[in-house]
């Protein structure tokens, strides 16, 4: 059979309310992956990469290792070689949250400083994944 005009008119309807849906999911709110690079880039990109060293030590299985303790990299305070410290995820929020208040002398200074817990478990689930697709190595 065919399809009365109004039919047709409520047919086209459902398939722009569609199209639209996901043209506005795909647009919407960037992933949780997004949101940790993004906020990687503005943060830290500066001075850290994940396979390589920077002004600041390469974060790759930056978990369970001594602070200070990269064999390639020569730019620690020794505030940080002598901390005694062990990266965790706690330890690493403490050091984002104030570097200079858990080792007091490191050159990581207020620039790193990162106040929202939010976005501290952001990055340190970045880091976790040790991602280097945003690694500017040379």
């Amino acid at each position: 059979g065919t399809l009365g005009v109004m039919s047709v008119r409520a047919y086209i309807l459902a398939i722009a309310l569609i199209l639209l849906t996901a043209t506005s999911a795909a647009l919407g709110k960037p992933t949780t992956k997004e949101r940790q690079e993004d906020l990687f880039r503005a943060k830290c990109i500066g001075c850290h990469a994940m396979a390589c060293n920077r002004s600041g030590p390469k974060l790759k299985d930056v978990i369970g290792r001594r602070a200070g303790s990269v064999p390639d990299f020569t730019g620690y305070s020794e505030a940080l070689k002598t901390s005694n410290l062990i990266w965790s995820e706690r330890t690493l929020d403490s050091f984002l949250e104030d570097p200079g208040k858990l080792v007091p002398g490191t050159l990581m200074t207020n620039a790193g400083r990162i106040a929202s817990a939010k976005e501290r478990r952001m990055l340190i689930r970045f880091i976790e994944r040790a991602d280097s697709s945003l690694d500017l190595c040379f």
